[in-house]
């Protein structure tokens, strides 16, 4: 059994190229920056405040070396305006074969895309929100020691902003036959019974659904995102998201099939494997809590099929490093601190992703925005943490293959 129960520190320096002049960088609240070097080689072309709509810049390349003293770069890209579509080639893996991780950050080192880059792979981004700094990143690919990189980053104006798409999801509680997700081996379950999740829930069915399906409300309300339910209508004839409860995995509560930046496929899958979390049942939550657990799982596996990746503050919703406690309490989007596995350094801001993503709800449902817990129940839940914290980690399914 695989469990979830990290807490990273970030490291203590990194190396930032920006131009030839060497000059130390803040990281907001965590200093997480203090290195500096300089870039290898570089261009006087690229874009500047002045750039104008279809202006292209020249390329800049530049160099490093990745190990345990730098364990990132950070190259100072400067300002960059909405429709800019930038990238980043690596051209040391044309010869050698070797993968890199790389990302764009905003002036605030907010995530904004992120790609590992192999043979003559390619980051493209077109920036959404004009930024005064425009950050790149490399690091070590999952799994690897880093080694001697040969970058190449490109510039081009013009181009149409990529415009906020509203997403319809179909939560199906009524059981598949052979649903495949993350590219695993199909699985078949029956309809959603509460019984699964411990046999205190037995008979609880309709209250436990009614929880899950209210929590993600909550959670996606601000947001131009359409919940339906297989208990009010049959899969949607257009293009639609679908998050199955049913099955068990040993090591996993819930697994997306990916994180699809900017959510390029409307059409992806998701499942909240509903027999592991039986595992929680010692933890003695109500119908209520247990289906507010269980929610936020799912909005979590859905926010990897809207784009969003994993952090590392329990009360944010894409969370690994918090425990079951942390899951069955009140979670909700933020700006967090990215898990090291994303990038070694920087946020993702949640709610900023999902608005140039889906777009922001046009009425959003204060019935479900900023619902507040009753003072009894916040009282039980933070003296249930207080006594088991560490005992029961929290298991998240897409971090297992972030980079296929």
């Amino acid at each position: 059994m695989r469990l979830h129960n990290l807490v990273l520190a970030a490291p203590a320096v990194a190396a930032i190229l920006a131009g030839c002049t060497p000059s130390v960088v803040d990281q907001p609240d965590e200093g997480l920056i203090t290195a500096v070097a300089g870039i290898v080689e570089t261009s006087p072309l690229l874009p500047t405040a002045s750039a104008t709509d279809g202006d292209v810049g020249a390329p800049v390349r530049f160099a490093g070396t990745l190990g345990s003293g730098t364990p990132y770069q950070l190259i100072d890209l400067g300002p960059a305006a909405a429709g800019d579509q930038w990238t980043i080639s690596n051209l040391s893996a044309r010869l050698t074969g070797d993968a890199f991780l790389v990302v764009f950050l905003n002036e605030d080192y907010d995530l904004l895309r992120r790609q590992v880059v192999a043979g003559g792979a390619s980051l493209a981004h077109i920036v959404r929100q004009g930024t005064p700094t425009l950050y790149a990143g490399i690091a070590p690919a999952y799994g690897a020691n880093g080694g001697s990189f040969q970058m190449e980053v490109g510039w081009r104006g013009g181009f149409d902003v990529p415009q906020p798409q509203p997403q319809v999801v179909w939560l199906n509680f009524g059981g598949g036959a052979n649903v495949e997700v993350h590219a695993r081996s199909g699985i078949s379950f029956g309809p959603f019974d509460a019984g699964a999740l411990g046999g205190q829930y037995a008979g609880a069915t309709e209250v436990v659904k009614a929880a899950i399906v209210a929590t993600m409300r909550e959670d996606y309300a601000a947001y131009n995102v359409t919940l339906l339910t297989s208990d009010d209508s049959f899969p949607p004839a257009g293009a639609h998201a679908t998050v199955h409860f049913g099955g068990y995995d040993s090591r996993l509560l819930g697994l997306a099939d990916n994180v699809d930046q900017y959510n390029a496929d409307p059409w992806q899958h998701a499942i909240i494997y509903v027999e592991s979390f039986s595992d929680f049942s010692v933890m003695g939550l109500s119908d209520q809590d247990m289906g507010e657990m269980v929610g936020n799982v799912a909005s979590h596996e859905l926010g990897h099929l809207l784009g969003l990746f994993h952090t590392q503050v329990p009360t944010d919703i894409m969370d690994t490093t918090g425990t079951a406690w942390d899951l069955a309490g009140a979670q909700a989007f933020s700006r967090a601190q990215l898990e090291t596995s994303v990038f070694p350094v920087g946020f993702e801001d949640s709610p900023a992703r999902l608005a140039e993503t889906v777009g922001l709800a046009a009425v959003p449902d204060a019935g479900y925005l900023a619902k507040p817990l009753a003072a009894e129940r916040m009282m039980r839940k933070a003296a249930l943490r207080r006594l088991v914290r560490e005992e029961l980690p929290t298991r998240c399914g897409t971090c297992l293959d972030l980079d296929p």
